[in-house]
């Protein structure tokens, strides 16, 4: 399974090498900036799949950061041939094309006041949010911001560990062929046979939250050299199980 890479910004440096170690132990790739300039930088340079940004950074804040990446043209860089004179205006127009337009970007703060949430939801991010306390719960956020726009996709972010294992052991897997009794999940990490697993995903396009725990059945390679495992779902619940068909069938 191809990795999302992740970019966090953060001028604090043990909140960012928290965040960086937690997520990269999820499954993703992870790339670091202790600044709105450097993470701008960053952005432009690399075009992430999803964004975390401190607000509360000197000099170019998160709210400033976010409107500046934004506005990054997709291909600022890129050489573009023009044959013809009448092409210049749609060379011009393709230098404008922001390449972060539909990239999910969190801007978290500890300071949730109304007033803030204005001004970042005005500067373009996805979701202002408070600065999670634990670890965990920056996992979860991001879980649920990758699945918003995977509806069509019927793939799905999933959070899982297996029971008894430490937090900490949390990983990020995709999942498809989602039905009532079970799923399909991809991953990086290798699961055997007989495993029970926890299981935490949101479905794609809503705020339905499921957690439930499942017990894996079948394990193999996915195509791109990851690994696949077919869970069933165990005792889910009459709430989840609606949920989840609503879903399937709408």
């Amino acid at each position: 399974m191809a990795k999302v890479t992740v970019l966090i910004a953060d001028d604090l440096k043990f909140f960012l090498e928290t965040e960086k170690s937690y997520l990269q132990r999820g499954g993703f790739e992870v790339l670091t900036a202790s600044s709105g300039e450097e993470a701008v930088a960053v952005a432009s340079k690399r075009q992430p799949h999803l964004v975390l940004l401190d607000l509360e950074m000197p000099k170019t804040d998160g709210a400033a950061a976010c409107a500046a990446m934004r506005k990054i043209p997709a291909l600022a860089a890129t050489p573009i041939i023009i044959p013809k004179t009448d092409g210049a205006a749609a060379c011009a127009a393709m230098r404008k094309i922001p390449a972060l337009a539909a990239t999910p970007i969190i801007i978290m703060s500890a300071t949730e006041t109304p007033q803030n949430r204005e001004r970042c939801m005005k500067a373009g991010c996805t979701e202002f949010v408070a600065k999670p306390e634990k670890p965990d719960e920056l996992l979860g956020i991001v879980a649920r911001i990758l699945s918003i726009k995977k509806r069509e996709a019927k793939r799905i972010t999933v959070v899982f560990n297996v029971t008894g294992t430490h937090a900490s052991r949390q990983v990020i897997g995709q999942a498809k062929d989602l039905g009532e009794k079970g799923l399909l999940l991809e991953t990086s990490t290798a699961i055997s046979v007989g495993s029970v697993l926890e299981l935490e995903f949101y479905l794609p396009g809503t705020r339905s939250q499921v957690k439930v725990k499942a017990k894996v059945v079948r394990a193999g390679k996915s195509p791109d050299g990851g690994h696949q495992a077919g869970v069933e779902f165990i005792g889910l619940s009459q709430a989840d199980q609606e949920a989840i068909l609503d879903y399937v069938t709408s």
